[in-house]
């Protein structure tokens, strides 16, 4: 659950860096934690996810207070995401954990 990856980002000092999976609901009240949340971020959303609001997924984007955010939106449901989004997810990290 995304929500708990935010609530992780901004309370532990250990995370550097984050992958978060917009495919499930997100409390409004998590905007404000989220504009808290300023390290680097990849954020991936399956455009046609049924169980994912895709309007509040990109408002709760636009919310991230990093300056460095980037999001992967591809086309199908939750169980479609490409094979190549653990590669790009990979090299996210490889840029950002040396």
């Amino acid at each position: 659950m995304i929500a708990i990856g935010i609530r992780l980002a901004v309370l532990e000092p250990r995370i550097s860096t984050a992958l978060l999976f917009a495919g499930s609901f997100v409390p409004r009240s998590m905007f404000q934690e989220a504009r808290q949340v300023t390290i680097p971020l990849q954020v991936l959303l399956q455009w046609d996810d049924e169980g994912n609001d895709r309007q509040l997924a990109l408002d709760l984007f636009d919310a991230f207070g990093a300056k460095e955010k980037t999001l992967h939106a591809n086309m199908g449901g939750h169980t479609g995401v490409p094979q190549f989004e653990g590669d790009d997810g990979n090299r996210f990290f490889a840029r950002h954990l040396k």
